[in-house]
Formats: C-alpha cells, structure tokens, sequence
C-alpha cells in the first residue's frame, strides 16, 4: 500500500499551528497595529511544531511494509491511501484539499485524523472515505497489518496505560525536520517534539483541549522507551533540540529524574522544553532537570485573580510558589512560558487587566494572552452552548470572541488582547530580559 500523509497549510494571514491548543491548532491574530502586526510575524517565523500524530502513523505504516510519503499543499502523483491531519482553524480548507485529491486520484481512498475531525466527524464525513475518531495509532495499527481500509466513522481504541511503548517511534525522515523550530524559546536544532506521557487528570480539563482527544486518565511510557526515542533522534537526525508534548510533564517525579539522569549518563548535549504546573516543581529538582538541558518550562498562569479560577474549574498554584519557582528558574537559565485566558466566565474589565499587569510583573520570557474558547469535546463547550453565537468553526482559534460573555463585549475582549500582547513586549524591562535570556 501508498501512504500518503498531506499537511494541508492554510493561505491565511493569520499565524497557524495546527499540533497546539491539543491538536485543535491556533490561529494567531493579536490586532491591527503596526506592533500587534511585529508580534504576529515573529510568532510565524520562530514556531513550527510537527504534528506529533503523523510521525507515528508514518511509522506505523512503514513498520508494516507500506510505502509512506509526506507532503504539503499539493496533489500526491500516486496513493492508495491519502490521511489528512485535521485542526478547528484550518477546517474548510482541508476539506477543499479533500475534493482536490478525491478529483484527481478517484482510485484512492482519503481519511481525516485529528482531534477536531474526533470532536465533529460528520464535518468531514461528506468529503472523504472515513474519519478516524480518538487517537489515530491504534486504528493505523489495524490498517497497517490488515491492508483493509475502513468507511465511514472509525472509532479508534485508546491505548491503555504501559501499552503506549508498542508504538514505534515517529518517522522524521520523510518530514521538513530542518523547518521545525520552537524559537525563543529553545534554540537549538535539529529540533523535534517527543510525548513521554499522555491524558491530565487536573480539574481545568473542563475547558482544555488536551484532554478532549486524551483523556483525563495519566498514562505513561517506561523510562526506556523514552530515552531510547532520544537516542533515536539523537542518533539518527542529529537532534538537540526537544519539546516534551506531555500536558502534564512533571506529574511523577521519579520517573522524569530517571529521565534525566539517562540524558546525563549518555552525555546527550540537548536543550530541552516541557509543560507542566509551577506546584509539581521543586528548586532540587529543577536543579537536576537543568543539569540534563532543561531550558524551558510552559505553564498556565490563566488569571491572576484566583476567583476567577476556581470558578472556571482551574485549581491555581499557590502565588508565592509560583513566584519563587518563576524567579529561580529564570536565575538559572530556564526560560518561562506563561499562559492567560482573557474572558473566563467571572472575568471583568477590571481582573483582565489585573492579570495583564500580573503577568508583566512576572515578566516571564514568553507571555500568552488567548481568549477564552469553548472547543467541541470539552465539558466547557456543552456548557456554553446557549452562549455561542458564532459557529463558523474557524473563528475557534483561541483569538476570537465566540460566545456571549456576561461581563465583556467581543469588542473590549479584542481590545484587551491587543492591549495586552502590546504593552506586554513593547517594554524597556522586557526586552532587556528578554536579551539577558538570549545571552544565556
């Protein structure tokens, strides 16, 4: 079998990244002033993330003997088989490329795979053979040894806990490995993204995307698997550069000191990122996580009104924690990343822009304002339905109003967007962070 994996890009302005926001992608439009405009390009030019899902179907395909292709935003010359990463920001005009490929190779069969084409399957189910709902490795498992291709809805099985080191690791090689960057933040390349663990099992899932495709229940690859993926990239793509994809990275701290230590005992000279809360970390254990590459850490702030939080379901890290692990990280080198949601159901006026002046406070390395969105699959999605009053799935993409907020017009929501991403990087003290950092 012909498998080809086609990552369609969209012709929009506005920066996408389809593999953020849970695989749901972001959209990227801060405002229309010349500096919103400054942020929003170098957003484009210092991020490009691989879709996780499809290095693994690629290796899944070609573990099984198949003939495995990549390509973007073009027609393939041959394929019995043509998958489709799907995203909420780009939807139309995946199925646009849907039509294209069904026109011009009517012998071969098209499937969608993604967290949004799960969450919304009769979108796409018109315009192709079958959808692929859950995470897509199991159900390429099934293709890959059967060579029998499916119709319609395929429910893909999660793959249980301890289970996931049967995955082969992903295939880079067919993929733009030299395009892929996750600049400032980590500098180093050949850069890629690895997933030790899957699923968070933290109360702000309700309105979260990760766990709309992943679950709330924490499974995890053994220690092994894990550093034998690194010694893989290292090895074999020359990598230096890691993101762990992990929602919850720091979760069990043993298992990620083993990691580490494996890192350090093979002398592996990378620069590595994760995601975790602020609460999982201690100043030992940072210590140790920095002596393997640790250089930099995303985190969810959300609002820095705790109110705020607890009514939105997200349990806040305890302000003086989350400030002495700030500032320590940042004394050692590590690069902080922290996220807000403007708009969460108690915000107002007044505790947006407390959290905007929060966060310029924390003056963190890299600073995140997204609106508060209300994506198909998650608890906060059912929960909003009455309050929706855009349903053009496009406009779901983490930077635009989308449903009716008690306290807040779409058009301060925009505006205090704008406001924020502006006064938060156009500052003396920013910036010369920001090259303190750098220098580092």
């Amino acid at each position: 079998m012909k498998l080809c994996i086609l990552n369609v890009k969209s012709p929009k302005a506005k920066t996408i990244n389809k593999d953020l926001a849970g695989g749901y992608g972001t959209g990227t439009h801060i405002g229309k002033s010349l500096r919103a405009k400054v942020i929003e390009y170098l957003k484009k030019s210092g991020i490009k993330l691989p879709i996780l899902s499809a290095g693994y179907i690629a290796a899944i395909f070609h573990k099984a003997g198949h003939e495995v292709s990549y390509i973007e935003n073009k027609l393939p010359d041959s394929a019995d088989l043509i998958l489709i990463p799907t995203s909420i920001v780009d939807c139309k005009n995946e199925i646009e490329w849907a039509k294209k490929v069904k026109e011009a190779l009517p012998g071969a069969k098209v499937g969608f795979f993604g967290a949004f084409s799960s969450a919304q399957p009769k979108f796409y189910l018109p315009h192709c053979d079958f959808v692929i709902i859950g995470e897509p490795e199991a159900s390429a498992e099934q293709i890959a040894t059967s060579g029998r291709l499916p119709s319609g809805i395929v429910n893909s099985p999660v793959i249980p806990e301890k289970e996931l080191d049967r995955l082969p690791f992903p295939k880079w090689d067919i993929f733009p490995l030299k395009e892929f960057s996750y600049s400032p933040v980590i500098k180093a390349k050949p850069f890629i993204t690895i997933q030790s663990s899957r699923g968070c099992v933290f109360s702000c899932s309700h309105y979260c995307p990760y766990t709309a495709l992943q679950g709330t229940k924490w499974r995890d690859r053994s220690v092994a698997n894990v550093l034998a993926e690194i010694k893989n990239d290292v090895e074999k793509y020359g990598v230096r550069g890691i993101l762990f994809r992990d929602p919850l990275f720091t979760f069990n701290r043993k298992r990620i000191s083993e990691i580490a230590q494996g890192i350090i005992d093979n002398k592996w000279d990378l620069e590595w990122g994760c995601e975790t809360r602020l609460d999982l970390l201690t100043k030992e254990f940072v210590d140790h996580l920095y002596k393997s590459g640790l250089r930099s850490i995303n985190i969810g702030v959300e609002s820095a009104d705790p109110n705020v939080c607890k009514a939105g379901k997200r349990l806040p890290v305890q302000i003086q924690h989350q400030e002495e692990m700030i500032k320590y990280c940042d004394q050692k080198g590590i690069r902080i990343s922290a996220f807000y949601i403007i708009g969460l159901g108690d915000d107002t006026e007044s505790t947006v822009r407390k959290t905007i002046d929060y966060a310029k406070y924390l003056n963190t390395h890299i600073a995140q304002f997204t609106l508060s969105t209300p994506y198909p699959g998650t608890p906060f999605f059912e929960e909003m339905k009455p309050l929706i009053f855009d349903t053009d799935w496009e406009h779901y993409d983490a930077y635009t109003p989308v449903w009716k907020h008690p306290n807040l017009t779409p058009e301060q929501m925009l505006k205090l967007k704008e406001e924020a991403f502006v006064t938060y990087y156009f500052r003396p003290k920013y910036i010369m962070a920001f090259l303190r950092r750098m220098m580092k």
